[in-house]
């Protein structure tokens, strides 16, 4: 049977602008591992969002996986920016082959 070990995944929704910020607080908190991947569209509060390159502020999805301090540290520094740039943050446990990785 394979050894599984438990980490953080966390999932960032965020405005493509802030991408580069948001790797840059993530390496702060030694988050060096991520993906960036691209978001279409959505529906939010302000209503249904579409990436259509006309003038729409893009969204991506920063996902990484982390121990749990790392992933509260990286927490507790987006913190007094999470309503300002409208960050979507979603934490959750799963389980990872290679648990030394992560």
């Amino acid at each position: 049977m394979i050894t599984t070990y438990t980490r953080k995944r966390i999932d960032i929704l965020v405005d493509a602008p802030l991408c580069d910020w948001l790797i840059e607080q993530a390496a702060a908190v030694e988050i060096l591992h991520h993906s960036i991947l691209p978001v279409e569209s959505g529906l939010g509060r302000a209503g249904p969002w579409r990436d259509d390159g006309f003038g729409t502020v893009g969204k991506r999805m920063f996902l990484a996986l982390s121990n749990e301090e790392k992933v509260q540290a990286l927490l507790e520094r987006l913190a007094p920016d999470i309503e300002r740039f409208g960050l979507v943050i979603a934490v959750y446990d799963v389980e990872v082959i290679r648990g030394e990785r992560f």
